[in-house]
């Protein structure tokens, strides 16, 4: 009797923490920041769309395009990129006024990137618009896209880079403080060289990171893949007086590149996956619902083992 005592005693210390844990990390509202949104970069889920390697866009079928699925072939000539006939434009009237931002549980101060979403920023498609891509201090303009790049020192690029800047506000009841954040970009067709992603923190300190280049010659090409990097919370968020300020700048660096799209990019509580085939890690209230079932599973087991003693 004693030794069942003790684990009731134990299974209610484990449900009575997880319980806590759980309720914290459902308080907590804010989820992710997001500039752009998942919608396969404009294409959805990709029906009727075949890949550069003449398999389907959407490799598993599943959901819209993501990580490890294709960007279209869509003159079907077996390659992506420039000058191939696969420039596209896909964004919506929010992304093209470089106001398209999702989430929830916090007040956006003015992130802006999503001009840069869902569209081809290639060599290509800026001779289409009858004009040369002019560069100022601002950096690439073009009249017809309304290109604005905030990557002044990168004169020699070959197409607009992009910049994903974040600013945004979030109630201090709406957030776990000191949890990690996390960089995520879902993006396509890198396969030059020496792209990087450069930041600036909330502390003014920069930092960059390489990107993973894709293998064309194991069937990549125009291969759609994604990235993150870890960020502690103070090289987010700022306390003040009702919460916390978010504050991140963002810099694509890929002079090389003659062709590269982006589908979104954004701030999360979550890491992206990296591999199409990983499961993602479960919410705090599924591993609830696991330790319960284990604490109660060894419970039963408790009782038809003093049964038939």
């Amino acid at each position: 009797m004693k030794a069942w005592n003790k684990v009731l005693f134990v299974s209610a210390t484990m449900l009575a923490t997880l319980g806590a844990f759980a309720s914290s990390a459902q308080a907590a509202g804010f989820n992710y920041i997001r500039i752009g949104d998942h919608d396969g970069l404009g294409y959805g889920d990709g029906s009727g769309y075949a890949a550069a390697n003449g398999n389907a866009a959407n490799v598993d079928g599943k959901g819209v395009l993501g990580v490890g699925d294709f960007i279209p072939d869509l003159n079907k000539d077996g390659k992506l990129a420039t000058y191939k006939g696969d420039d596209f434009d896909n964004r919506s009237a929010a992304e093209k006024l470089n106001t398209a931002v999702q989430t929830k549980g916090f007040i956006d101060n003015g992130s802006t990137g999503s001009i840069f979403t869902d569209i081809s920023l290639s060599t290509s498609f800026i001779k289409k618009s009858g004009k040369k891509a002019n560069f100022s201090e601002k950096g690439f303009s073009k009249k017809d896209y309304k290109f604005q790049n905030i990557n002044g020192d990168q004169k020699t690029s070959k197409i607009p880079l992009p910049g994903f800047d974040f600013d945004f506000f979030v109630d201090k009841n709406n957030v776990v403080k000191d949890s990690p954040v996390y960089f995520n970009l879902l993006f396509g067709d890198y396969d030059v060289k020496d792209a990087k992603v450069g930041f600036w923190k909330a502390d003014g300190s920069y930092f960059e990171r390489q990107l993973t280049k894709q293998k064309n010659r194991k069937g990549q090409d125009g291969w759609i893949q994604s990235a993150f990097v870890e960020l502690d919370f103070d090289e987010v968020f700022s306390a003040t007086a009702n919460g916390y300020s978010g504050l991140l700048k963002t810099k694509i660096i890929a002079p090389d590149e003659p062709y590269l799209t982006f589908d979104y990019a954004e701030l999360s509580t979550k890491r992206i996956s990296l591999d199409p085939n990983t499961q993602s890690v479960p919410e705090p209230t599924t591993i609830l619902g696991l330790a319960v079932f284990g604490i109660f599973g060894a419970s039963s087991l408790r009782k038809r083992q003093t049964a038939n003693s």
